[in-house]
């Protein structure tokens, strides 16, 4: 996409998905407090970690798309909740890995479906020939950007 020499900042790509994302995180870390009283780092750790893990703080910072510093506190903070725990790895001893506890498996129930539910209501503008297409060009737009390493 190319942006003419009068575009403002707002007709970035870069900028518009910048204020997408602000508007949906502020929208799902609403319903994950409301609903189940966790901050959004939080419920990315329990989605990744219930559907991915156990991982290392490291892996899971990848997964959850989270900065390491991030990945680290959420799980502190699901550890001082009981939802998730530490565990030493089979393949290497000194490699901590983080994996829910039943109570936090009991949560991730709660959390996909949340989610879930957030992503149909933020696409609910586009019909599905629409969200086919976004969903491919996304693809597209974060392969190129994975393979250029910037």
């Amino acid at each position: 996409m190319k942006a003419s020499a009068k575009a403002g900042l707002d007709q970035f790509l870069t900028y518009r998905l910048h204020v997408l994302n602000k508007l949906s995180e502020r929208g799902i870390g609403v319903r994950y407090q409301e609903k189940l009283g966790v901050t959004v780092p939080e419920a990315r750790v329990i989605a990744s970690v219930g559907s991915f893990g156990p991982f290392s703080i490291m892996d899971l910072a990848r997964h959850a798309n989270l900065d390491k510093s991030q990945a680290s506190r959420a799980a502190e903070a699901l550890i001082r909740q009981g939802l998730v725990q530490r565990e030493s790895s089979d393949t290497d001893g000194r490699v901590v890995l983080v994996s829910l506890t039943p109570e936090g498996r009991a949560l991730y129930r709660k959390v996909m479906p949340i989610a879930r539910k957030w992503n149909e209501d933020f696409f609910a503008g586009l019909d599905e020939k629409e969200k086919t297409v976004l969903s491919r060009a996304l693809d597209k737009v974060i392969a190129n950007a994975q393979g250029r390493g910037d």
